[in-house]
């Protein structure tokens, strides 16, 4: 129920397999908690902001068909985030006694904002020294303004980047055009390249996207390491009443996919450390796992994770940006407090969890998932549950091989 995981000998797993298990069993396995105390302890402990999203831009350079944000502008005018603003933001999140901090730049396209970016690495830098607070930083890029000037400040700030990379070009641009509606993938490709020669598998992901009409990702991940690209993710695109959304239908060949590129992850990493890659759906580490409060929140949104966009405005995430309902105050204002309905949405409390065996290891799925599907944070896309539980079962099996390989 926890979500632990034992290493157990033959004869031990076949006991409990029958359901049996001994005094002498029950001794050794460390005791766990239960669960109305963990519900309590996700309630009621105290819950830090540790972590902002800027979403420094309410453009985009580029015009993707799928793009949850409306192309950049979240449904509203286009706007770029001035320092002030940034200032402010990071002023709030140094207040809380958090001992450390995340600040993920995001849009639209950040790199539009650079001034912005720049000014606020700089300052938060110097305010996490002067709280001694350990500080990292993200930015999410669609790579068209990637130069190597800016990946020089990107560099020193020891900054995390997020690829936007489908794979081939013809996968990519069906779907990631510039505002002409033209490809983007050689101008992409070359400034990501520039990043993977500077880092080395470090320190960046490439994060694809499939669709309902580019379902053959295993061959775009496979793609992505040819192209010499060490850390790699691939998300579906879901929701009501988009032509390119995952289809029910589309089930048996996502789960082929997934096979597949579980074969592919294996073969690679027995072919050694230089050939090996990371796909983050499969660094689950079940052996050495989160800690058990953890297991059932699937983010700190709206509690220990908030955005703010142009204006100043915070939301519990990037998704729900220009969500109105869902505005928790301004960075001008004081201290935000924990959204009450984001503390009690856990795996927990929600009801489509509870007889769900993969509830500790999603945490209760994407709270905008669940908006934007159904309407509030509580309901059920089921489909992405499906995907999810999908892609769980192949990383639990590919983890069970990499121990054996060890």
């Amino acid at each position: 129920e926890t979500g632990s995981f034992f290493e157990v000998d033959q004869p031990v797993f076949e006991k409990v397999q029958q359901d049996e298990c001994p005094d002498e069993l029950t001794a050794v396995l460390p005791e766990q908690p239960d669960l109305e105390w963990i519900r309590k302890q996700l309630e009621q402990r105290p819950r830090q902001l540790s972590a902002l999203c800027l979403n420094v831009t309410h453009t985009c350079n580029m015009a993707c068909k799928y793009c949850f944000a409306q192309q950049g502008n979240y449904g509203g005018q286009q706007a770029v985030m001035d320092f002030a603003v940034a200032k402010d933001a990071v002023d709030l999140l140094m207040e809380s006694p958090s001992s450390w901090a995340d600040i993920d730049f995001f849009g639209g396209e950040p790199l539009i904002a650079w001034d912005t970016v720049k000014q606020t690495l700089a300052y938060a830098t110097e305010r996490a020294v002067s709280k001694n607070k350990k500080i990292r930083f993200s930015l999410t890029t669609n790579g068209l303004l990637l130069t190597p000037n800016k990946l020089d400040v990107l560099d020193h700030y020891n900054v995390n980047l997020t690829l936007s990379l489908d794979g081939p070009r013809v996968v990519h641009d069906k779907f990631r055009v510039d505002r002409a509606k033209n490809g983007t993938f050689d101008k992409v490709m070359e400034a990501f390249k520039e990043v993977e020669r500077r880092r080395q598998g470090k320190n960046y992901y490439v994060r694809g996207t499939f669709t309902h009409d580019t379902l053959n990702f295993s061959e775009s991940v496979a793609f992505l390491v040819d192209q010499g690209f060490k850390t790699i993710s691939m998300e579906p695109v879901t929701g009501e009443g988009l032509p390119w959304s995952i289809k029910w239908t589309d089930l048996p060949i996502i789960e082929q996919e997934y096979e597949k590129l579980a074969n592919f992850y294996l073969m690679r990493a027995k072919e050694g450390n230089d050939k090996r890659f990371y796909f983050y759906h499969f660094e689950l580490n079940p052996m050495n796992p989160p800690s058990v409060l953890r297991r059932f929140t699937g983010c700190g949104a709206g509690v220990e994770y908030l955005a703010v966009n142009p204006k100043g405005d915070i939301f519990p995430c990037h998704q729900f940006d220009n969500v109105l309902p869902y505005k928790m105050g301004n960075v001008g204002q004081a201290m935000v407090k924990p959204h009450p309905d984001f503390v009690k949405a856990h795996a927990l409390n929600k009801k489509h969890c509870q007889e769900c065996w993969a509830r500790a290891l999603c945490g209760g799925g994407c709270h905008a998932d669940s908006f934007f599907t159904t309407g509030n944070i509580w309901g059920q896309n089921q489909l992405s549950c499906e995907i999810v539980r999908m892609r769980l079962r192949y990383a639990l099996a590919v983890n069970a091989v990499l121990q054996d390989f060890s």
